[in-house]
């Protein structure tokens, strides 16, 4: 068969605009693999999370493209009320659009948080995708997880309602010096050191003859540990020259890492000889011992004369303790950078006796002191 000169060009004209267009069709997005596909356009997971209380005040997530793209990239996006309700949990945005410019694989969307005091729980609230332009879809949109840190659903307690000591939660420390602080009691397991009677636990130190002295500890460690709480405690302190009660937690990481690097918590602790001052501090390790204190002073009364509650609200921003409801001591995260905030601790009741902070007992120091706990709280 023969073909004319003519024809065989058009043919092959037709032939080149046919592939220039599948060209132009299929090249406005490459993989850099040489796909000829456009990005997948997709967030990482399903949820994302900021605490009540972030200082930075605003929840950010990253959308990213599968692959870079010679071509603009775009969705729309909005947000959308679940149990967190606009313009009460957080800034509504009712019409954005996020724009990757040739070459970009990731932007930054950002929402406002409102701190909300009526809000007692965890609450949710959606962005929503859509509208894609130059690129596939494959996220319908993200959660948003509001973490509350007014913690108000009772987790743990211990009423202390009736005797013995529980010990499927407690356990009895035993042994004498106070680990280092050169103290005087012997800690024992004796009733006349820990016993419960009418619904308070009494942690008692006993002078039993010339410079003996024991008392009580009694720990949750590996039985009740928690992180991020609010803790109420009710008690009632002992007083004297050289009494040193104690309501605190350790890091449960202790056995492994020692102190101060598992990190300390003192809800409480007050020199007998100073009955109406109250301390709260904390101890942490960062290249070498860390501390911070501070102190309530009760005017015209002693901690001696009645029960308190001491507290402790403790989020993955901050540390505050409260005695009575009545804040007076504040950290936040910036301020102790370097204690570990998200690590579980359990808890510490003891009385000592003596040591290096409270000096020891004189001749005006009576004995038996009693610290009494009415209750131990644990919310979250």
């Amino acid at each position: 068969m023969h073909y004319k000169c003519g024809n065989y060009l058009k043919v092959n004209q037709l032939l080149a605009g046919f592939l220039t267009l599948i060209i132009c069709l299929t090249s406005s997005c490459k993989k850099e693999s040489g796909s000829s596909a456009p990005p997948d356009i997709s967030v990482n997971g399903s949820l994302v999370t900021i605490v009540e209380d972030d200082p930075s005040e605003s929840v950010s997530f990253n959308v990213v493209l599968s692959s870079s793209c010679n071509k603009t990239v775009s969705i729309d996006y909005r947000t959308a009320d679940s149990t967190a309700a606009a313009g009460k949990d957080y800034v509504a945005i009712n019409s954005g659009k996020l724009e990757f410019k040739a070459g970009e694989t990731s932007k930054q969307i950002s929402i406002n948080i409102i701190q909300n005091a009526g809000q007692t729980e965890d609450s949710f609230f959606k962005v929503v995708f859509s509208n894609p332009v130059n690129g596939i879809l494959k996220a319908k949109g993200i959660a948003v997880k509001i973490e509350n840190v007014d913690y108000t659903k009772l987790t743990w307690s211990d009423e202390f309602s009736e005797g013995p000591l529980n010990t499927s939660t407690w356990n009895y420390e035993l042994g004498a010096n106070g680990w280092g602080n050169n103290e005087l009691e012997n800690y024992t397991n004796a009733i006349e050191n820990v016993h419960i009677d009418s619904g308070y636990l009494h942690i008692t130190a006993l002078n039993p003859s010339g410079s003996s002295y024991t008392s009580g500890r009694i720990t949750t460690k590996g039985k009740k540990e928690f992180t991020h709480c609010r803790v109420d405690i009710r008690a009632k302190m002992p007083e004297g020259k050289g009494i040193w009660p104690a309501l605190w937690m350790l890091g449960a990481n202790f056995s492994s890492v020692g102190w101060p690097g598992c990190g300390e918590i003192d809800v409480l602790e007050l020199l007998g000889d100073s009955p109406s001052v109250a301390h709260g501090s904390i101890h942490w390790y960062a290249n070498s011992h860390v501390s911070r204190t501070g102190e309530y002073t009760m005017y015209g009364g002693k901690f001696s004369q009645g029960f308190h509650i001491f507290s402790l609200v403790w989020t993955p921003n901050s540390l505050i303790w409260l005695v009575d409801n009545q804040q007076f001591l504040y950290f936040s995260k910036s301020e102790i950078s370097g204690f570990p905030l998200d690590l579980p601790q359990f808890f510490i009741f003891n009385v000592a006796v003596g040591g290096n902070w409270p000096g020891n007992p004189d001749q005006t120091t009576v004995f038996p002191q009693n610290m009494i706990v009415d209750y131990i709280r644990v919310y979250q």
